[in-house]
């Protein structure tokens, strides 16, 4: 069951988890089924240690680059040698006769025992060599990061900060009702806040504010077992308006908010990040599935070390994120199928009457070129800028987006309306004054499974105040301008 493909029929009961769960999706790995029997048949050692990857350092000279392969202990490795300059190229590179992809670190004056000594233990691979490689490259700044739960739900936070903890990010645990402190980016680089679930505006409200005395979250006689990760005086509330213009504000100074699931609604919602809104979801039925990724933006660091222009992702529900990624227009989405109710969903009492249609994964086939849509945006705003028509380059910026064909979307577990997020952004990075906002509308940390998607998060920390990189630069607002 873990390593086969879930069609979860929508006409089944309606269900009470997750649909979707493959392994080899879940982690963008490959496996390999194995048919013959002889193999069985063979010697075998018991494994009596943990296993690891074969890792170390290979050639001779006092650069070092270390291979990007979205390998999660990348993040363990930088942190853990937080006082060492490190930089990321920005570009696919050739030396030594191995080819690197973006997102490489490259180290230029590296303490080499201590370096080889680490990816050895950490299964990476790097090579020593004469001189840094002929690619631009961007300072890979330790960020001091900020990492916010609300007091109205903490369950789903609890994924991502496992993560972290086990790959050795370090942050600065709080509250949402400490937001209202403000000076946030006197403190911190970067603020995480996971998701929490509801709307934008109960997000914002936390829990609401009943009675005259306040709710404390602390450890007492009477509570011993309260205060811990966290404490305050009283819970209720959430980060209100003043917490929430404290976190425009740590953005416009030139923070990076990563949000992921309902936060990253929040926003949008209230106006912040232009040209983004947050479309109902009430057409669409995917309750914990895998689906198609589709790599928009090749150049973002968010995409550094991942092959080809296809990722598997989890996706539960919602929220549905319009960038100006193009599919098929919200409104129109219910002449397309989409329509609310969705017919048939959770109303057969047999199980798998009506199986869905599943869109086949081939990891060979993820990792072949294909023109990049941010390619093709360049070239029609230079078409159009022949015509004299300004096309405005400060959009959001979309990262990772859905098929614009329904059909490609579903991979594993279930979908329903699935024309109402064609097209759809699944990561954007939208530029708000000096700093960045990311928002994941997949949940790149979930349940320790979805493994294969957390450098997306991970790429988001270790280039935040480099998220520009790549970027077309501005254009000319008119073309009789010089």
């Amino acid at each position: 069951m873990y390593f086969a493909v879930q069609n979860y029929a929508i006409g089944n009961p309606r269900p009470y988890d997750d649909t979707g769960w493959t392994f080899q999706l879940m982690r963008n790995v490959k496996v390999l089924p194995v048919t013959e029997k002889a193999l069985l048949d063979q010697p075998m050692t018991l494994v009596a240690a943990s296993v690891k990857a074969p890792g170390g350092l290979a050639g001779t000279g006092p650069v070092v680059v270390v291979e990007h392969t979205t390998d999660n202990n990348l993040m363990a490795f930088r942190f853990r040698h937080k006082a060492v300059k490190m930089l990321a190229a920005e570009d696919d590179f050739e030396l030594a006769g191995h080819r690197f992809r973006a997102g490489a670190f490259i180290i230029p004056d590296a303490p080499k025992d201590a370096i080889a000594a680490s990816l050895t233990e950490l299964g990476l691979s790097g090579w020593a060599v004469a001189s840094a490689p002929g690619v631009k490259t961007h300072d890979l700044d330790i960020p001091r990061i900020g990492y916010v739960h609300s007091w109205s739900r903490t369950q789903d936070e609890g994924w991502v900060r496992a993560a972290f903890d086990t790959f050795g990010v370090p942050y600065t645990y709080m509250g949402d009702v400490t937001l209202r402190e403000g000076n946030l980016r006197q403190k911190f680089d970067v603020i995480v806040f996971p998701h929490v679930g509801g709307t934008a505006q109960a997000q914002v409200n936390g829990i609401p504010k009943t009675g005259p005395a306040p709710l404390p979250y602390r450890k007492t006689e009477q509570t011993p077992n309260l205060g811990s990760p966290d404490s305050a005086d009283d819970i209720r509330g959430g980060m209100g308006l003043e917490g929430l213009m404290a976190l425009v504000t740590f953005v416009r100074d030139g923070g990076t908010l990563i949000t992921e699931g309902s936060t990253a609604t929040i926003l949008p919602e209230y106006g912040v990040t232009p040209g983004i809104t947050i479309e109902d979801s009430s057409r669409l039925f995917a309750r914990g599935s895998i689906v198609r990724g589709t790599i928009a933006d090749t150049k973002s660091p968010i995409a550094y070390g991942y092959e080809g222009t296809q990722l598997p992702v989890y996706f539960n529900q919602d929220p549905i994120i319009n960038a100006g990624g193009g599919g098929i227009p919200a409104e129109f989405a219910a002449f397309f199928g989409g329509g609310s109710p969705i017919p048939g969903v959770g109303q057969n009492i047999t199980p798998m009457a009506t199986p869905l249609r599943l869109s086949p994964y081939d990891a060979a086939e993820a990792k072949a070129p294909e023109r990049p849509q941010a390619d093709a945006a360049a070239e029609f705003a230079q078409m159009a800028r022949a015509f004299g028509v300004a096309i405005d380059q400060t959009r959001p910026r979309v990262v990772m987006a859905f098929p614009q064909n329904p059909n490609d979307i579903l991979l594993s577990g279930t979908l329903a309306g699935g024309q109402t997020i064609a097209g759809r952004a699944q990561v954007v990075d939208a530029a708000v004054g000096k700093g960045h906002v990311v928002m994941f509308a997949i949940r790149p940390f979930w349940r320790w499974q979805t493994q294969g998607t957390y450098f997306l998060g991970f790429n988001a920390i270790l280039n935040w105040n480099d998220l520009d990189s790549g970027k077309a630069p501005p254009r000319a607002t008119s073309s009789q301008e010089p």
